[in-house]
């Protein structure tokens, strides 16, 4: 206890060998006393959880540390390593196991110079325990994986790469005995385990025995008679296995005989459901006329597999293969053979189980059945192999876009399994930010159509959005109406849709519930459909995304929020799903609301209501996306202002009044700062400034330019006739003039009614001249927008200072009615959360 004493506390560097020490008495059995693995004292994961949480073995030197601590540790730390060789030189299996497992801790734990020092020796011990006489499986499969861990720690130290591949080459024919010779499939997967090590960071040590290990791990996989796990490991070596020679050749001719061997197989499987033409086309596709067959996988001809099943674990496994090559790197640049592939992709994914008529005959139900119960497996492998082209090839699967299209899209609707469907919208979600926008044109509609025939109905409920189930804030959701559905998850072309009925409203298919996860894989493909497309030709989908996905947020929060605590849920799901659908349902409203469109946002004010709410009641995680969704949402509430033209040179000019207000007049955050700029831009669905075209703006600088050069040679006092003269072009109408008493703002008098008094017109306008003021008409300040009713309270009162008020003129622009909602962005100047009546 006195050592104890004289620690700081738990981070005191000093605890460490004492720990250590500690760890040895209690964990490591000693030479001459058996093991117990029964004894509730002998915790394996706890002693490597305690080494790891508190680095035992990390051994750090420091001129900062005391000598005598640092030779203290390393006293201790070579106690571990004695009691830990001791154990390997063990005669018992369990004590044996115990070291071999501690150690291969130790060589991911240790210092760098202990492991430089002694690397040579571990591998040495544990080369022994997977060589003649070893018998006890526990011991094999251990030291494979302590091996496997030796030789990752060695790759990162590139001065002893040379020595390092004379290590590893000791490895490889002890490795191909473990899987040609031993029967145990658990062996085998420690064996994969050891080869992936010995590929993927010491490639020089496989080329002398490639044929080798190639003709081992296939046979394994065209055996096809163990787990789905073993043989992935097995697989992923194979497809590593082209990086030990290195070359474009090597990795061309595997791809080659992964695809012929997967050729041959469907061959088999598909007899009597697929007509011999499209078997003809493929094999044409992979060897081309001219060129030689190579030799088949592993050297082995094909064998027909029984007839009792199908070899839809080697089949799966190869294709796997051919993903892992196809997202691995590998040091040379090589040539895919996309178009073969392609044709392999759309060749399982057009056989659905359906009989051909002149297969009738020849086809028993079981045999149906059979192929019927395999073919979701065979399927979600050749997606898998469509989202790993797309992955290493990206922009440059551009000329065959059309193709994977078409296969896609035919695909989607017969789809119909929630697994398959996740996977087609992954592919859809790679393509669209692969390819960007040009193929979203060509994906949207589809797109669109099996997303809403997957979110239009809440775990086989159906949708209605009312005051009476939004919650508390009702008047920001009014009813959604115009509802035209499509329940289920059956898909069909867009001219079937058309043609057919549309649903009754209030009709719902509870017997296909669309699982949730599915939802959000269709929310998560709009969200990047939006992003991807918006910005071009969305004008004939845009509307409906934008409905579809504010009706799906409305409804995801009818439940509640995602609180575990205090909601219920759907029986089926778990909470934490449903917590996810609901944050996938806000983010791609988001999406919707910020993404670019030509007219104000037509759900800004119920967006905004509700993540105001979540705000207030959601979890935390929810609760943040909403805090960040009302500021990203800010921009549209309170636009900035345009910038003037020449503003710097304004600015800085001395002889311009102006330049003293012109940046206290730029900002629309402010009920003070606003100017007659801001309040003349103010765009609503009862008025606007009138516009066909995007030359607004330019047409206006022009007319202004044109007034500035025609007053620089009128005299001071002869300005006020010049702002009555009805055919000065820098006006767009002119106001009615009548005196009125000075001022200094603009104040609202009436609906239809200002008063304008510039405040520094008697700088340079005689007192006698009066004051001028216009009445106009004007539209209110704020849209009256009837389907985002939850800022109408912001059309009060506002004020503003003339842009040209130092050259004596007064003038308000007259907005039409029927301008153009694309002239200018909505402003909503002032706070959605004040009162109507705050000012």
């Amino acid at each position: 206890m006195a050592r104890f004493d004289q620690l700081e506390n738990m981070y005191d560097l000093g605890l460490k060998p004492v720990m250590l020490r500690s760890l040895i008495r209690q964990y490591l059995p000693a030479e001459n006393h058996p093991l117990n693995l029964n004894n509730s004292c002998f915790e394996l994961p706890s002693l490597v959880s305690i080494v790891q949480t508190h680095c035992l073995l990390s051994e750090l030197d420091s001129q900062s540390i005391d000598p005598k601590l640092i030779n203290t540790w390393k006293s201790a730390v070579d106690d571990w390593l004695n009691c830990l060789l001791s154990l390997l030189s063990s005669d018992m299996s369990d004590k044996c196991w115990v070291g071999i497992c501690l150690l291969g801790v130790t060589c991911q734990e240790c210092s760098n110079q202990r492991f430089l020092s002694s690397y040579s020796i571990w591998l040495n011990k544990l080369l022994s325990h997977i060589q003649p006489p070893a018998d006890s499986q526990l011991v094999k499969i251990a030291s494979c994986t302590s091996l496997a861990d030796l030789l990752t720690r060695l790759a990162r130290f590139p001065e002893v790469k040379k020595d390092g591949n004379l290590l590893a080459g000791k490895l490889i024919q002890p490795v191909l005995k473990l899987l040609n010779e031993d029967n145990v499939e658990a062996v085998w997967e420690g064996a994969a385990n050891l080869l992936y090590a010995l590929i993927a960071f010491f490639p020089a040590s496989i080329h002398h025995y490639y044929d080798k290990v190639e003709a081992a791990i296939a046979s394994k996989i065209l055996s096809g008679k163990y787990s789905t796990k073993t043989l992935k490991k097995l697989g992923y070596c194979l497809a590593l296995l082209p990086k030990a020679k290195g070359d474009k050749d090597s990795w061309s001719l595997m791809m080659q005989k992964f695809m012929i061997s997967i050729n041959d197989h469907l061959n088999e499987a598909f007899q009597g459901v697929e007509e011999e033409a499209k078997s003809d086309e493929a094999r044409r596709l992979l060897v081309p006329p001219g060129k030689d067959l190579p030799l088949p996988l592993g050297g082995a001809s094909f064998k027909g597999t029984s007839s009792e099943r199908l070899p839809t674990a080697t089949i799966s496994t190869l294709m796997f293969c051919c993903c892992k090559m196809l997202t691995s790197s590998y040091p040379v640049q090589v040539t895919v053979p996309v178009r073969s592939m392609l044709a392999l992709v759309e060749r399982l994914l057009r056989v659905d189980g359906s009989l051909p008529h002149t297969m009738l005959p020849f086809m028993t139900s079981v045999q149906q059945e059979l192929i019927c119960s395999e073919l979701p497996v065979l399927h979600a492998y050749s997606l898998e192999l469509l989202i790993a082209i797309i992955k290493g090839m990206r922009r440059q699967l551009l000329p065959h876009s059309a193709y994977i299209v078409r296969v896609v899209t035919r695909y989607f609707k017969r789809c119909s399994l929630p697994e398959l469907r996740i996977k087609l919208y992954s592919i859809i979600r790679m393509l669209l930010v692969s390819m960007g926008v040009g193929i979203a044109i060509y994906l949207a509609p589809d797109v669109i159509e099996n997303a809403s025939n997957d979110l239009n109905s809440l775990g086989g409920e159906d949708i209605e959005t009312s005051p009476a189930n939004t919650g508390p804030a009702t008047g920001a959701l009014p009813q959604l109406s115009n509802r035209k559905r499509k329940h289920g998850a059956e898909t069909g072309s867009l001219e079937e849709k058309r043609d057919a009925p549309s649903p009754k409203v209030g009709e719902s298919n509870t017997h296909q519930m669309t699982p949730i996860t599915v939802k959000m894989a269709a929310l998560d493909t709009l969200e990047v459909l939006l992003t991807v497309g918006a910005a071009s030709k969305s004008e004939s989908w845009r509307s409906s995304i934008d409905s579809l996905l504010m009706k799906t947020a409305i409804n995801s929060c009818k439940r509640g929020w995602g609180n575990l605590e205090s909601n219920i849920f759907l029986p089926h799901e778990s909470a934490s799903v449903w917590a996810d659908f609901q944050f996938s349902s806000l983010r791609a409203l988001l999406t919707s609301l910020l993404a670019p469109a030509r007219t104000r946002p037509p759900y800004l004010s119920q967006g905004l209501e509700l993540f105001r709410r979540g705000k207030q009641e959601a979890g935390m995680k929810l609760a943040q996306f909403c805090a960040y969704a009302l500021f990203a949402l800010e921009v549209l509430i309170h636009p900035r202002a345009l910038p003037l033209d020449d503003f710097y040179s304004a600015c800085h000019n001395s002889t311009d009044g102006a330049s003293n207000r012109f940046l206290e007049n730029i900002y629309s955050g402010s009920r003070k700062q606003n100017t007659s700029f801001l309040s003349d831009m103010r765009r609503t669905e009862q008025g606007g400034v009138e516009s066909h075209d995007d030359d607004l703006y330019d047409r206006w600088l022009q007319n202004e330019n044109e007034n500035q050069n025609e007053n620089e040679n009128i005299p001071v006092e002869d300005m006020k006739d010049q702002t009555s003269r009805p055919n000065d072009p820098s006006f767009t109408n002119v106001l009615e003039v009548r005196e009125q008493e000075p001022a200094a703002d603009v104040h609202m008098r009436t609906e239809n009614e200002i008063v304008v008094q510039p405040c520094h017109l008697e700088e340079s306008v005689p007192k006698s001249q009066g004051v001028a003021s216009a009445k106009a008409v004007m539209s209110p300040a704020v849209g009256t927008n009837p389907e985002v009713d939850g800022f109408d309270h912001v059309a009060g009162k506002t004020s503003s200072t003339l842009r040209n008020a130092e050259k004596g003129s007064s003038s308000m622009v007259h907005l039409d009615s029927d301008s153009s909602m694309d002239s200018f962005p909505g402003i909503v100047d002032a706070d959605p959360d004040t009162d109507a009546d705050s000012d």
